[in-house]
């Protein structure tokens, strides 16, 4: 979606356009559950942490000082959401074995064709994980990922890079890719 119609959109939502608001959620819906379900490795949770995420959302868009920001916005709600599904899953249960993990993937079959990926995802820890999809599926650099988790960008450029590196390992890829 181009940058001026999303920003259309966003002035829409917060003067009371539900329509505006559903279209803006379209736009993002795909990249918000991808994140999601990779980060908490459950089609289930992944849809309560988009839906918290969209009702957060919804019930303070006109908090939204720069529409503009609208995609890095929803991340954050979004990030907070899973957050709490990731402390609400250890509470309720021991993290899943990634031996399991065929039990855990979506019908999706864009998804379900990752299962080697979604392993491997589940054996990095939380913060590891959060930063790599957040690279990954939402495209933010190192220094919009430092603004978003409040580091620096070498910080995150060191962090995202060490992460890649264990990742490829557990997939056996060796060092020439990502």
């Amino acid at each position: 979606m181009k940058p001026d119609t999303l920003k259309s959109l966003v002035h829409r939502a917060q003067a009371g356009d539900v329509d505006a608001f559903g279209e803006i959620y379209a736009a993002l819906r795909q990249d918000l559950y991808r994140f999601a379900y990779y980060q908490l490795s459950s089609p289930h949770l992944a849809e309560d942490a988009v839906s918290d995420c969209v009702l957060r959302a919804f019930q303070s868009i006109t908090k939204l000082k720069k529409a503009q920001s609208v995609r890095s916005w929803f991340c954050s709600i979004l990030l907070n959401c899973c957050r709490e599904k990731q402390r609400e899953k250890a509470l309720a249960v021991s993290r899943v074995d990634p031996d399991d993990c065929e039990n855990l993937l979506s019908k999706d079959s864009d998804l379900a064709s990752h299962a080697a990926l979604h392993a491997a995802l589940e054996q990095l820890p939380d913060d590891e994980r959060e930063l790599l999809l957040l690279s990954v599926l939402f495209g933010y650099d190192s220094k919009d990922l430092a603004q978003l988790l409040g580091s620096k960008s070498g910080t995150i450029r060191s962090r995202l890079s060490r992460t890649k590196a264990a990742l490829r390992t557990m997939l056996g890829e060796g060092d020439d890719q990502a």
